[in-house]
């Protein structure tokens, strides 16, 4: 990288993908501690903290790099949303999986079952019977 690539500085309008880009030209050009530095001081003077920059990914990005970019609550809020999405995300994918399992099973035992019922005399009369039992609370099994 040479100085000519990093004097094209960031504005407030500029996105998160522009500061990451000019911030890793200016660290690549001369070394971390004076990228960050650098960093810091245009985006205080741009008033970065206000910008549609100010993202999640920018802030990862940047404590990766040990600068710790201030948002607002807005965007606190939303940062923590992201960290529970995160946490819970890898629960979620193997509770769909597990539903989808479960569901697997429960589908082939009760299509097993109205086989049975259709084709054999014995578990129809059977179901026949619980299903009267269930229908009629008990009560025409009482003389039996």
């Amino acid at each position: 990288m040479s100085f000519e690539s990093i004097r094209i500085l960031p504005t407030f309008e500029s996105s998160d993908n522009a500061w990451l880009t000019w911030y890793n030209d200016v660290k690549n050009t001369l070394n971390r501690k004076q990228a960050n530095r650098l960093f810091g001081m245009l985006w205080d003077n741009v008033n970065g903290y206000d910008s549609d920059a100010n993202t999640n990914y920018l802030r990862e990005e940047m404590e990766k790099h040990g600068v710790e970019i201030a948002t607002n609550t807005l965007g606190d809020v939303s940062d923590w949303a992201i960290g529970v999405k995160d946490y819970f995300g890898g629960f979620f994918t193997a509770g769909k999986w597990i539903g989808f399992t479960l569901t697997g099973i429960v589908v082939v035992a009760v299509g097993g079952l109205l086989l049975q019922i259709a084709f054999k005399k014995d578990v129809r009369a059977e179901a026949v019977q619980i299903g009267t039992l269930i229908g009629t609370r008990g009560m025409s099994g009482i003389g039996k």
